[in-house]
């Protein structure tokens, strides 16, 4: 196939999708815009809880997905390598403003942990350096998938210690981006297979492109961890709290 738009993609890692197969502006079209699910949730919630005037850095928990989202977006339509890195690196350092807020839920209002801050930042410094220098995917993902289990393990502290937690959202969160981490793997060792299936399929060969349910199942998978801390950080300090549904559909928290 020709080169698209964007020429030959030149990131180190290029996806089962075909290359310009549905848009010549976009290289891969249904990995690009499955990124929908980590932009317009986190947009919007980010606008609802400035509103209602939660802390800083539950707002820059969401405002960390949107711009994995954004990043996402860009390395899929362009599949350049400067779009990776965009794509990428606010993984790690996105991944390390929603541990510190993990971990900070029980602490009281306005208090921060400098020690915390200052091994978070180093981590992600010293990722970002030696990633660039390698450009070994294989070393990004195992940098990330650490700060994932940090992540869920933290979570699963805050359940074993308040009773009041919202289990069934966390769990919900869990399931949702294991199930996306699968079909992600499938993507990655069936590509010929999947890709001999998207020729017989037809107008439904979209069900079958996997790496794009990944994004969207991460990204739901991301957002609902996002409202189990929020939820969380409410319960700790007294605050009565809900989720509602935005159009009825996607879920956040409002203050009662």
């Amino acid at each position: 196939m020709a080169p698209g738009y964007w020429g030959l993609p030149s990131s180190t890692i290029d996806w089962c999708e075909e290359n310009y197969a549905v848009s010549h502006f976009i290289a891969e079209f249904w990995n690009t815009v499955s990124n929908v699910s980590m932009i317009l949730p986190p947009l919007v919630t980010v606008f609802l809880l400035i509103k209602q005037n939660f802390e800083p850095r539950l707002i820059a928990c969401h405002i960390s997905l949107l711009s994995v989202g954004f990043g996402s977006w860009c390395f899929h339509m362009t599949l350049l390598y400067s779009m990776q890195l965009l794509d990428e690196l606010p993984m790690i350092w996105g991944s390390a403003f929603l541990i510190y807020a993990i971990v900070m839920v029980e602490e009281p209002p306005n208090k921060s942990n400098i020690p915390l801050q200052i091994a978070l930042f180093t981590y992600c410094s010293i990722v970002t350096i030696v990633y660039i220098c390698s450009n070994v995917p294989v070393f990004f993902q195992i940098a990330y998938a650490i700060m994932v289990l940090c992540m869920v393990f933290s979570c699963a502290r805050l359940i074993r210690g308040l009773h009041t937690c919202n289990k069934n959202i966390f769990i919900a969160g869990v399931f949702s981006y294991g199930m996306g981490f699968f079909l992600w793997n499938i993507d990655n060792s069936f590509c010929t297979s999947l890709r001999s299936i998207r020729e017989v399929t037809g107008p439904l060969s979209p069900i079958f492109e996997l790496h794009a349910w990944w994004h969207l199942l991460a990204g739901l998978g991301t957002y609902l961890g996002l409202i189990f801390v929020a939820d969380t950080r409410c319960t700790v300090l007294g605050i009565k709290s809900s989720i509602k549904y935005w159009l009825k559909v996607w879920p956040y928290v409002s203050l009662e």
